[in-house]
């Protein structure tokens, strides 16, 4: 196997399936509380699509200690990643203690202010008040996971997460059945398996063999790394907004059709998030990857790892998209709880889902390819133009003055965000403006 391909697939495989697992678990603990009915569905999953907007954005300080740090390694800077790691750790913690607190704190009343219906408030506001306390957990874990991929040992946080994660569907089931929790057990199970994981990544990434050592940097250094952080990262956060924003915009078009409706699209999105996370090792190897070849000062090892990565990520779109599209026919002995038309609409929902994962997969590595090169500007800028611009007013008008409803709005999404994505992100990377090999300091 060429070298090129032994370094795409240690970091890919362990990356895919870490996230594939802990996303199938996801799925169980939702099959769990599915269990309790159709409003539940509706209203665990609009929480956890606001919690999904937290963790987008705040996965974004991930991405950033991933690139900076790989740039260090790139040129051969042991001591750069010891001190990009350390900021990045006390960065985070502070940041996502500062979004998640309030939203703890003021959970119910945020769903009241968007208009959610009673039910819906009712069982997702304390929801949500317990699973916002994870938003710290996570994204130490999400840092801690970054550093270790970017040093080459992509599989220590793999070996972490999936036993830590997998504590969650057992948990759930405990509480919210034998302990009769309801939907808040499910909340707690997945804020302790976090704090687990969590304190497992930073005790191993500080205090063992496999890590590094802590370093915080000096005055000087911490300014040097805050001016290189704030341009990359502010831009991918601003972005993970725009885009995590817009599924929430989704999610509420389909709460505005109805539970029926609304219930399908959670459904539909954690299966799809099991299978398109299959691809996801490519997707952060494309960050690691181009970012030690910009850090090595090598434009032609640039675009030879990530088109490289890019047809590698198309064949396991295909694969995997085809693997979606046969698990519909599970649907109703996963959700035997929900109505008959919920399971028909969630059915045939996956089948054209599925025929996306190319376009969606594409999506995925060409954002991990732009953001390494440090074109974050224009993903933001895309990003924006696609949901909100053509993505959001075409599934409106698609769904409500057309009266196609559901259908409506999966077609506006799909052919108005993704493909029209895929698109800029293609003329982007091609026109070849989106790096430099000149290697930052750090």
């Amino acid at each position: 196997m060429p070298a090129d391909r032994r370094e795409i697939f240690k970091i890919a495989l362990p990356v895919s399936l870490e996230s594939t697992v802990q996303l199938a678990l996801g799925l169980v603990n939702q099959i769990i509380v599915g269990a309790l009915g159709t409003a539940t569905i509706a209203a665990v999953g609009l929480a956890n699509n606001t919690l999904f907007i937290g963790v987008l954005c705040l996965n974004t300080l991930g991405a950033g200690c991933a690139i900076l740090a790989s740039r260090a390694r790139g040129r051969g800077d042991g001591a750069a990643i010891a001190r990009i790691v350390s900021f990045f750790v006390v960065f985070s913690l502070g940041l996502s203690l500062a979004l998640a607190l309030p939203l703890a704190l003021g959970a119910s009343a945020f769903l009241e202010l968007l208009r959610a219906k009673p039910e819906i408030s009712a069982i997702g506001g304390p929801y949500l008040s317990l699973v916002a306390l994870s938003l710290p957990l996570i994204t130490l874990s999400v840092v801690a996971s970054a550093a270790f991929r970017s040093m080459g040992r992509a599989r220590v946080p793999m070996l972490v997460t999936i036993p830590s994660v997998a504590l969650i569907p057992v948990l759930s089931w405990l509480l919210v059945f034998p302990l009769g929790m309801g939907a808040a057990g499910a909340a707690w199970a997945a804020l302790l398996a976090q704090g687990l994981r969590a304190l497992l990544l930073l005790g191993l990434l500080f205090a063992s063999r496999w890590g590094l050592r802590w370093a915080w940097p000096t005055l000087a250094q911490a300014r040097s790394l805050l001016a290189q952080a704030v341009p990359l990262v502010f831009p991918l956060f601003i972005t993970e907004i725009v885009f995590s924003g817009g599924v929430f915009l989704f999610a509420l078009l389909f709460e505005r059709l109805g539970t029926q409706e609304l219930a399908v699209f959670q459904i539909v999105s954690n299966l799809e998030m099991v299978f398109i996370t299959a691809s996801a090792g490519l997707h952060y190897a494309a960050t690691v990857l181009v970012a030690q070849a910009i850090g090595r000062a090598d434009a032609p090892g640039v675009w030879g790892v990530s088109r490289l990565i890019w047809r590698m990520g198309l064949l396991s779109a295909g694969l995997f998209g085809l693997g979606m599209a046969l698990f519909a026919f599970a649907l109703p002995l996963l959700y035997p709880n929900t109505t008959p038309q919920v399971q028909e609409w969630a059915f045939w929902a996956v089948l054209l889902n599925a025929l996306f994962q190319p376009i969606k997969v594409s999506n995925f590595i060409f954002f991990g390819i732009l953001a390494s090169g440090g074109d974050t500007r224009f993903l933001l800028v895309s990003d924006f133009v696609t949901v909100f611009v053509v993505g959001l007013p075409l599934a409106w008008w698609l769904a409500f003055p057309l009266e196609m409803g559901l259908w409506g709005v999966f077609l506006g999404r799909l052919l108005g965000e993704e493909v029209s994505r895929v698109a800029l992100f293609w003329l982007r990377y091609r026109g070849g403006h989106w790096f430099r090999v000149a290697p930052a300091t750090g």
